[in-house]
């Protein structure tokens, strides 16, 4: 990223423009919104809970964005985003917007898809790939799942996994130090959670959520490195569950790296064990989303 650009963005470059609730085509979009650099301690990768008509992201590149917004609720991990300058994977952003009423989780996908489009002069192309990826299965012939699954219970702790998805929007009620959940509507999204989701330091945490979101969170980085590649639903599952997994993750491992030796089971050993479910290899068609063109956003 040239140094003049990053300096003025680093002292104070912020761009806030209306909008309306539809572009001139007809397109989603929020009526206001701000991206900026992220702080250096900002929470990285996180849609963080806000009000229904709201998005906060404290920290993500411009890949992540993509993820985020062109997926299908969580982050759409097994598609894969490429190209782009090199910056899009390096420097993180701070992004706000408001929609002018409330909306549901994947109209605010379509909002911030037209956000990217704007602010960034993204320009994608769709494009689809054979490749390998973990076929996400029910082990045991009668159904059963493993200790660690149970049906969700309709409410959500107060502590969040270091690395989140976004959450389903319904209203909480705060009782006896857990977050109930308010009544599902037509609205509701399957392939988001509803409380939060992701990796701590000692393992999983998967809650109110379906199977699709348990196949994601396997494909995020620190699961994916383990395993080689993507992981998609294919348990037939529908209902939300809650799900912990205690694994020990090999710190800043990357995908392809050397995976140091450490004790215990391989992860799917533990998410056969623990999860009652199986990764079976198989051959696919996977989607590409390639970045052709971006640009830094402009400063006002």
């Amino acid at each position: 990223m040239p140094t003049a650009v990053a300096v003025a963005l680093a002292t104070g470059s912020v761009t806030t423009q209306p909008q309306r609730e539809a572009t001139a085509d007809g397109r989603l979009a929020f009526e206001a919104a701000t991206i900026k650099l992220a702080a250096p301690d900002a929470v990285r990768n996180q849609v963080m809970p806000t009000s229904a008509n709201r998005l906060w992201i404290p920290s993500m590149t411009l890949t992540w964005l993509v993820y985020t917004a062109y997926g299908n609720g969580g982050y759409n991990t097994s598609m894969r985003v490429t190209g782009g300058p090199d910056w899009v994977n390096r420097t993180a952003f701070a992004v706000e917007a408001v929609a002018a009423r409330d909306v549901t989780a994947q109209q605010r996908r379509l909002m911030l898809q037209t956000l990217l489009e704007e602010r960034f002069a993204l320009k994608l192309r769709r494009a689809t790939e054979p490749g390998e990826f973990l076929a996400l299965t029910v082990d045991r012939s009668d159904g059963m799942l493993g200790p660690k699954v149970k049906k969700w219970d309709g409410s959500c702790p107060q502590v969040m996994p270091v690395l989140s998805f976004q959450s389903a929007r319904r209203p909480l009620q705060k009782i006896d130090g857990r977050f109930v959940v308010g009544p599902a509507s037509e609205a509701d999204d399957p392939a988001v959670p509803y409380c939060p989701t992701g990796y701590s330091a000692g393992g999983i945490r998967v809650d109110g959520a379906t199977m699709a979101t348990v196949a994601e969170v396997l494909s995020l980085p620190p699961g994916r490195a383990l395993l080689g590649t993507v992981t998609q639903d294919h348990t037939g599952l529908t209902e939300r569950y809650t799900l912990e997994l205690d694994y020990r993750f090999p710190p800043s491992l990357s995908a392809g790296a050397p995976q140091p030796e450490f004790a215990g089971p391989s992860l799917p050993t533990a998410v056969r064990e623990q999860w009652g479910l199986r990764l079976v290899p198989r051959n696919g068609v996977l989607r590409v989303l390639m970045v052709e063109s971006a640009q830094l956003p402009a400063e006002n």
